[in-house]
């Protein structure tokens, strides 16, 4: 824009107002929408219970055979 000096720096400190204002206010706004809106769906999870309960079984092991050390022995 060809615009005469005073009013030229006048724009220019116009444009990096709103840009540092546009980044405050998108910091803020997301942030707001994020807490809300985690928050609200985690509270929802918990007070309906929708999260499974943990299991009855402590363990997956298996026991291994009574000839598991000599099994080793000849692999190829």
């Amino acid at each position: 824009m060809n615009l005469p000096p005073p009013i030229n720096w006048l724009w220019i400190l116009w444009k990096r107002f709103a840009e540092a204002l546009g980044h405050l206010m998108s910091w803020f706004i997301l942030s707001v929408l994020w807490i809300l809106g985690f928050g609200i769906y985690a509270m929802a999870f918990k007070t309906l219970h929708l999260v499974r309960p943990p299991r009855k079984t402590t363990t997956y092991w298996v026991d291994p055979p009574k000839d598991f050390p000599n099994s080793m022995k000849y692999q190829f």
